[in-house]
């Protein structure tokens, strides 16, 4: 039988634990880990929706970036939509595992994969020190851009349909580009110090963008979702571990968008 502890710990492997920055609630979120898995659904965030696709899909484990419990919930009264669609795993019976922030420090995880689909080369780390060690990735550009040239080519790998550019000019050349999946605002000094000609980030605060303004960083925005990336990546990883130890196991991205935002 594989159990979602078998998974674990080959994930782990890859990506363990003790990469999470202190207090990341990451790991077994609901369920049992010994239980049996047939079908495991990767998402980038446990919502109602996806919820509903796991059970529709007969899902026995969701593999999740975002901590579907990232805070405590003080009851557990269904009222409370977050509360009711904990109610629905539980009664589903369906095992939610959470990789967060030791994903993105991963060799070869989300930061490297968003550096991959940006075409950079040469990649490395780039915040070295403290907790957040290795949390981002900056390389190189085969062929220099410019800001604004750079950021639309962002809407179309990205796929998305806008995003937000901090630049005292739009034409400012760019190679060495830096990048911080999710929320990396407060990286940028650490970009800066790495020789960054753009930085790619998410959820830049509006504060944040005048310091950036002020110390002649370019910053693209492009928003939290882009690391939907990595729904095929992990979906690849696991279909590649279970070929190689014979596992009987079916794995599915999920296809909903959670991007809780729409440009209009």
């Amino acid at each position: 039988m594989l159990s979602g502890n078998d998974i674990i710990t080959q994930f782990e492997q890859f990506s363990p634990q003790t990469l999470a920055v202190p207090g990341d609630p990451v790991g077994i979120q609901i369920g049992d880990g010994t239980r049996a898995v047939h079908t495991v659904l990767v998402t980038l965030d446990v919502r109602p929706e996806v919820v509903d696709e796991a059970i529709a899909l007969n899902a026995d484990m969701i593999f999740v970036h975002h901590p579907a419990v990232f805070h405590a919930p003080r009851n557990l009264n269904y009222a409370d939509p977050q509360n009711a669609m904990y109610g629905e795993l539980a009664k589903h019976d369906i095992l939610v595992y959470a990789a967060h922030t030791n994903l993105d420090r991963a060799n070869g995880g989300m930061n490297d994969w968003l550096a991959e689909a940006m075409h950079l080369t040469d990649v490395k780390p780039f915040i070295e020190a403290g907790d957040e060690a290795n949390m981002g990735r900056v390389g190189e550009l085969k062929t220099a851009t410019t800001v604004e040239a750079f950021a639309r080519e962002l809407k179309s790998i990205f796929n998305v349909d806008g995003l937000r550019v901090i630049a005292d000019d739009l034409t400012l050349p760019v190679q060495t580009v830096a990048v911080v999946g999710g929320d990396g605002g407060q990286f940028y000094p650490d970009a800066l110090k790495a020789g960054a000609d753009v930085f790619v980030t998410g959820d830049v605060y509006y504060h944040t963008g005048h310091d950036m303004l002020a110390h002649h960083l370019p910053v693209i925005d492009p928003g939290h979702h882009i690391e939907s990336i990595m729904k095929n990546k992990v979906r690849e990883l696991l279909i590649g571990w279970a070929e190689q130890n014979n596992w009987p196991l079916h794995v599915v991205a999920s296809t909903l968008n959670t991007d809780p935002f729409t440009f209009i």
